[in-house]
């Protein structure tokens, strides 16, 4: 055994560690109350594997991964906090005025651009669905101008967003003209064709300006929320807790990192120890034995 006594390593057997994983869950964060928004599951894989990788079964490694836990959840909640703070101000009637001063929209219009123009990840399904419309209405009118019957075979491959478009929702293997026909119920083709482009024209108005330029569109909001940021956010503030979570991070791992040092040394101690007790054993041995025969 090259280990002192009463100096533990931790589990060795997969039911010990097992057991030992659910003390650290009891330790940890099913001690503390997470924010109903904070991913329960998430957070315990992160404390088992840390558990795992720094061999934390005991008390004292348990402590110090507590205080990695709350600082890790710490710098996640005031990012949470910034950004929820910055999305607000984005949805105020006050941005979508500038927004459209700056994209040249009728001035009247602030009160009609919906919210998802200023949005981030929320917004862009409908960013990206916006780009789809926009080229679907301009190339069903493509269609139109040089329609003839046997286009219609091609139409994947010569217009391929106004067949997505058409096709949305629609069985696998159903034809672009019946599908068409049966959403539009008019007498021919190029009347559906028609009555789609004035869907679009009709229903989505705000998708196809922004699908008409969505790089200058999205450019213009980056430089708003960018404004914004600076605007409500107190940056000496953050920065002093994003440091002080850090530097108890950065203490937390030194510490783990010193008690794994100190075992590896004390364990490489023990081991020499033993080889020189048995190094010993042996040369007393041998001298023994010489002993035996001299006699």
């Amino acid at each position: 055994m090259n280990t002192k006594k009463g100096q533990s390593t931790g589990p060795k057997t997969v039911e010990g560690k097992s057991k030992s994983s659910q003390n650290a869950r009891k330790a940890s964060i099913f001690a503390k109350g997470l924010l109903p928004w904070e991913n329960r599951a998430e957070k315990q894989e992160q404390l088992d594997q840390l558990t795992e990788q720094w061999n934390a079964y005991d008390p004292s490694r348990q402590l110090i991964l507590r205080s990695i836990e709350q600082c890790q959840i710490g710098m996640e909640r005031m990012m949470y906090a910034e950004r929820m703070q910055i999305e607000g101000v984005m949805q105020s009637l006050d941005i979508a005025a500038d927004f459209c001063k700056r994209a040249r929209f009728s001035p009247v219009e602030y009160m009609s651009v919906p919210n998802w123009y200023f949005m981030d990840e929320e917004g862009q399904y409908h960013k990206e669905e916006a780009i789809l419309i926009s080229k679907a209405h301009r190339q069903a009118k493509q269609y139109i101008d040089s329609y003839r019957e046997l286009l219609s075979a091609h139409v994947s491959q010569e217009y391929p967003d106004l067949y997505k478009y058409v096709l949305a929702g629609t069985p696998t293997g159903t034809i672009f003209i019946n599908a068409l026909g049966q959403r539009y119920k008019l007498a021919t083709p190029l009347l559906n064709l028609k009555a789609l482009i004035a869907e679009i024209d009709n229903s989505y108005i705000y998708y196809l300006k922004w699908g008409s330029d969505p790089d200058r569109y999205q450019t213009i909001v980056d430089g708003i929320r960018a404004e914004m940021m600076l605007k409500v956010m107190d940056l000496d503030k953050s920065t002093r807790y994003a440091t002080n979570f850090q530097n108890r991070l950065i203490k937390g791992l030194t510490a783990l990192a010193a008690m794994v040092q100190h075992e590896q040394s004390v364990n490489s101690k023990s081991i020499e120890l033993v080889d020189l007790e048995s190094e010993i054993t042996g040369e007393v041995t041998q001298i023994e034995r010489e002993d035996v025969e001299s006699r």
